[in-house]
């Protein structure tokens, strides 16, 4: 896939991570990619298809969100990039109540096996829920 250009800064480096990512995944049947951020996954197991936007944002506020939706329209997740990256309480919020996953590289795994990937979330060692939130952030 060819690399274009976007206003998110996110580099041809880290899209072609990312695709890396999705074309090793066991659950993804058939991959593309357009509007320079934007993958389009057919998964196996559930037959159904995902769209999913591929940022890099150090901590991924309401703002942000909002602007994936106005740009590429309603998504299914929302990648933001590596562990290091996280996201506020209101964007965690905002995207849970439209039902979009937002999730960092560790959770995406986990996300497309799910059957409703925008709900998927970790645990820790007592089962607790894990989320990368944090504050700050537009």
């Amino acid at each position: 896939m060819n690399n274009g250009t976007n206003t998110w800064n996110v580099s041809f480096a880290h899209i072609s991570w990312f695709e890396n990512l999705l074309n090793g995944h066991g659950n993804v049947k058939a991959l593309s990619r357009h509007d320079d951020l934007v993958f389009e996954v057919d998964r196996k197991q559930q037959a159904d298809h995902l769209k999913i936007i591929c940022l890099n944002e150090y901590t991924m506020g309401l703002t942000a969100a909002q602007r994936v939706i106005h740009e590429f329209g309603k998504p299914n997740l929302i990648y933001i990039g590596g562990g290091w990256c996280g996201y506020t309480p209101q964007a965690h919020k905002f995207c849970l109540s439209e039902r979009i996953g937002l999730y960092v590289t560790d959770e995406m795994s986990g996300a497309l096996w799910k059957a409703d990937a925008w709900n998927y979330y970790k645990r820790n060692k007592e089962g607790d829920s894990i989320y990368n939130v944090r504050d700050g952030g537009a």
